[in-house]
């Protein structure tokens, strides 16, 4: 075979494997968005209010903020509007970003000017993919993603009853730690349908759950996390699971609302995005010209032994 033979051989393969060898799915700023909708406390003592959100660069590292403030009923007069308490909530957030390097902070959170509402989103090129919002305070809570359905967007729903005493009970400090309800209500709506109502009185968390999957069709009671919960010694504010959750996993509504009356009891409202824009990956075109250029070489020197065995 002539060199020019191969010559030939070489430029045709070569221009048949010069594709694209990785590319990374960027994900539009906004695509993923979860608006919180806050109320005015009802308890009448300082009581937790806590969210976090997780992020990651697409195809890259985790990173995660929580905004915790401690609302007080009594601390706010009657001329105090829902809205100066969002912005009490939304600076708590700001605040926990500070620590991150700029280039890490994925999410914008913002409160349109005089509304009780949060806006968490994803920058461009970052996915949002978790966040978890934790209310002790007593207050009516409503979460939408914008005019989305959660399962058409992808966005698992979890709520988790949890008791007030997990994050204020200190030992020898306060009383004995209640291991039930004491007396109020829950009520659940979904989109503008009618509302649930659940009584609390004496129940533990776990029945109080069931009695709200067995009233929403749509649920279910689940016992493991709709996704691992923070690792931390602060207990206060991240509390082991408990063992049980009331899971939406594809809630065909586009809001969900709780409001809990009963002092004794706090929820954990949680949600998990789909996160789906890895990078895709095919193989290198350095890998195959490598691979080709090698096998051209290899039948360069064959053919070129040939001949010489030949002219011998």
């Amino acid at each position: 075979m002539k060199r020019s033979t191969l010559a030939i051989i070489l430029t045709l393969c070569s221009s048949g494997v010069f594709v694209q060898s990785a590319f990374a799915l960027t994900t539009p700023a906004e695509q993923d968005k979860l608006r919180i909708h806050t109320s005015m406390p009802r308890r009448t003592s300082d009581s937790l209010f806590s969210y976090t959100a997780e992020w990651r660069i697409d195809d890259g590292e985790l990173y995660r903020s929580t905004g915790l403030s401690f609302l007080n009923a009594h601390k706010f007069d009657d001329a105090t509007q829902p809205y100066a308490v969002t912005k009490k909530l939304l600076t708590s957030m700001k605040d926990g970003m500070i620590q991150l390097d700029p280039n890490w902070r994925g999410i914008t959170i913002t409160q349109p000017p005089e509304q009780a509402e949060l806006i968490i989103a994803n920058k461009n090129g970052y996915s949002l993919t978790t966040v978890t919002v934790r209310d002790y305070s007593n207050q009516g809570l409503r979460f939408d993603l914008a005019d989305k359905n959660f399962n058409a967007d992808g966005v698992q729903v979890a709520l988790d009853l949890v008791f007030s005493a997990d994050v204020e009970y200190l030992d020898g400090f306060s009383s004995k730690k209640a291991l039930t309800a004491s007396q109020g209500e829950i009520e659940i709506k979904i989109d503008d349908q009618k509302p649930i109502h659940i009584k609390t009185d004496g129940k533990t968390t776990r029945e109080l759950e069931q009695e709200i999957a067995k009233q929403l069709s749509i649920s279910q009671l689940a016992e493991t996390p709709l996704y691992p919960g923070m690792v931390s010694n602060d207990t206060r504010n991240n509390k082991p699971f408990d063992g049980s959750e009331v899971q939406f996993l594809n809630l065909a509504a586009k809001s969900i609302a709780i409001d809990i009356t009963d002092p004794a009891l706090g929820v954990l409202a949680k949600f998990k995005f789909k996160d789906e824009n890895h990078s895709v990956k095919v193989v290198e075109p350095r890998f195959m010209l490598g691979a080709l250029a090698l096998t051209v070489l290899l039948a360069i020197v064959y053919f070129r032994r040939k001949n010489q065995q030949k002219s011998i």
